[in-house]
């Protein structure tokens, strides 16, 4: 392998870490676009995931379009997505939510690759507030935009440099309550985010080595009192290191640091972060996968400033038939809220079946048992989610 596709490889298996879409077209590829989607039936006994549960049934659409134009040295891709979901009785819960993607990949001379991307998604999502015996049901409509730039260097000797620049805006708009009971009101804050990552890959064999460092700041409207949002900076720094191995077998290791401090003192603490992965095929059709991290979460947190996090997965896969797949896990999850000080405590088991009817179409059939526990209020919520889907690629 070249040094320059060496590096273009590394450069790309950190744009997958980063979260972006998208991956540079190989020579010959056909550039037709893609569409797939799903439709989904699901009956759950927890349908206003709380701790008064009421069983409903609800649909789930979800479809999705990509096209990418040029080639492995230069593309521009499009990537549009959205998803709806319907309850038979429970209309309060229903939610839609849809975005577009459009990024822009250059390879030049000297090993530099540039990669660009802007994203609109929009989400309304139904809630309720309960008072009392009394569920009134809310509607927020939340817009955010994205850009992000990615710069790759090969330096040669196998290794890359990557350094990511990220941020967004989030408007919340007012919430509305059913049957408008109450005047539309601001409970939700808008936010603005800004991350730069630095990422410095080796490859050595079948191994893969890299230290990276981010800064995170989140800026949140004042809103409220106290208020329902806390601006943060967040800085991390960790060394990672994967392993593909003969036959499929991958494992990978990330240990670090993170510290998060809270705007007006509010919280400030430094803490490990890891995250452990592997994938291990076996004989007979077998497979294990699993993973296990701890880290800082402020993307999707009860709590005003953030939640930490520490959470473990563990799947075992078998191939019935060639097409015929089934499947297994459990999950265990410990959340702690930073201010409100409540621990919650989730345990999950999944047992899930995909029969693939043609080379473009699969049926899915899937159940979920959630348990979940929250300390501090002292609610325990206990979810079965069990859904059939029929799934497309066009």
């Amino acid at each position: 392998m070249t040094a320059r596709a060496l590096g273009g490889s590394l450069i790309l298996t950190a744009s997958v870490a980063f979260g972006l879409a998208g991956t540079p077209a190989r020579a010959g590829e056909a550039l037709q676009p893609t569409i797939t989607t799903s439709i989904e039936r699901h009956y759950t006994t927890n349908a206003m995931r709380s701790d008064k549960p009421v069983a409903d049934w609800y649909s789930l659409l979800r479809g999705t379009f990509f096209r990418k134009w040029g080639d492995e040295d230069a593309y521009v891709s499009l990537n549009a997505e959205g998803q709806a979901t319907r309850h038979d009785e429970v209309t309060i819960e229903d939610d839609r939510a849809g975005g577009v993607q459009v990024q822009a990949f250059r390879r030049l001379a000297g090993g530099l690759e540039l990669r660009g991307t802007l994203a609109y998604n929009a989400t309304t999502k139904g809630d309720h507030i309960d008072f009392g015996p009394v569920v009134i049901g809310t509607r927020t409509l939340k817009q955010v935009v994205s850009g992000q730039v990615q710069v790759g260097l090969d330096l040669g000797n196998a290794t890359a440099l990557i350094v990511d620049a990220t941020t967004s805006f989030e408007k919340a708009g007012l919430t509305h309550f059913e049957n408008d009971i109450f005047l539309p009101s601001k409970l939700d804050p808008d936010k603005r985010n800004a991350q730069v990552a630095i990422k410095l890959v080796r490859t050595l064999g079948q191994f893969t080595l890299g230290v990276q460092a981010t800064a995170l700041r989140i800026a949140v409207e004042r809103l409220g009192s106290p208020p329902v949002g806390v601006s943060l900076n967040q800085y991390g720094l960790r060394g990672e290191i994967t392993y593909v191995g003969a036959g499929g077998a991958t494992a990978g290791l990330a240990l670090g640091a993170e510290l998060l401090h809270g705007a007006d003192d509010t919280y400030s603490r430094i803490r490990p972060a890891w995250q452990l992965t592997f994938a291990k095929p076996l004989p007979k059709g077998f497979d294990l996968r699993g993973t296990w991290y701890g880290r800082y979460e402020t993307a999707d947190s009860d709590d005003p400033l953030a939640s930490w996090v520490n959470r473990g997965e563990f799947e075992v896969g078998y191939k019935l038939r060639e097409d015929l797949k089934l499947a297994s896990g459990v999950a265990c999850e410990f959340k702690r809220n930073l201010l409100w000080e409540n621990v919650e405590r989730k345990r999950i088991f999944y047992a899930e079946a995909t029969y693939d009817a043609s080379a473009r179409a699969a049926v899915v059939l899937r159940v979920d048992v959630t348990r979940t526990f929250k300390t501090v209020i002292d609610v325990r919520e206990n979810t079965v989610d069990t859904f059939i889907a029929l799934r497309a690629k066009i």
